[in-house]
């Protein structure tokens, strides 16, 4: 069985947790309800906040593509009293890919990740198991979660301090990091780059038309004032 250095504690024993592209330890954001939701009001506010997050990622105009992405998660927003507690698959995908710092606990994450897909998380002794070829387990320790990896025999762990970070390692190993066409081979039945880029440019074209419009400088006002950017402007601004 192999161990490795720094199996006494910390995140660097595993190449998983030893990223720098994934947000170790920054704090959740109270407020936000998390699935199941009891209400479509809660289900609302997780969504609105997620929109809210979306935009906030994006320092430039925003731009289009970020502007279609909360335009597609509005439609995700829930009409009525009665609608479905849990997530659609858009919206669980997209908290994942950016880090939405909701307050998700390990229990609840699982649980939304639940049928979506290959070797997510089952409650297992003593903690969590999830994946396959390799598998991983993730137990209490003295604090925070013991993770261990195996593959082919062998062995090596990582120390995770607490709740929070298993949750950002679970949605590191089941976001959507390769979208296509990004590392994909080419489909043939798809129209390649260079066909669509005249397209492309004609929509950017119009849009810098529109990034000039009160509602989209007022919400770069507010961005920026959030950010600690600036004093932005008093008053409402969309």
């Amino acid at each position: 069985m192999r161990r490795t250095r720094h199996d006494a504690g910390g995140r660097h024993g595993l190449g998983e947790t030893d990223r720098d592209d994934v947000p170790w330890g920054r704090p959740a954001v109270d407020g936000i309800p998390i699935p199941p939701f009891a209400e479509a009001a809660a289900h609302r506010t997780y969504l609105r906040s997620l929109q809210t997050f979306v935009l906030l990622l994006d320092a430039g105009d925003p731009s289009a593509a970020t502007i279609a992405l909360a335009a597609a998660l509005e439609a995700e927003v829930p009409r009525a009293a009665t609608e479905a507690p849990r997530l659609s698959s858009l919206a669980l995908g997209v908290s994942m890919s950016i880090f939405f710092p909701a307050p998700w606990t390990p229990e609840a994450l699982a649980l939304a990740l639940d049928g979506s897909g290959y070797g997510t998380p089952i409650r297992s002794r003593g903690g969590w198991s999830w994946g396959g070829d390799p598998d991983y387990t993730a137990t209490r320790g003295r604090p925070g979660w013991r993770i261990e990896r195996q593959e082919r025999g062998s062995r090596t762990y990582a120390t995770l301090p607490d709740d929070g970070d298993l949750v950002l390692l679970w949605m590191d190993m089941f976001r959507g990091r390769f979208p296509y066409p990004i590392a994909h081979t080419p489909a043939g039945s798809v129209p390649p780059p260079e066909a669509l880029a005249a397209a492309a440019r004609a929509t950017l074209a119009a849009h810098s038309v529109n990034v000039a419009m009160p509602y989209l400088r007022g919400w770069r006002r507010e961005r920026d004032r959030a950010a600690g950017n600036g004093p932005g402007e008093t008053g409402p601004l969309r």
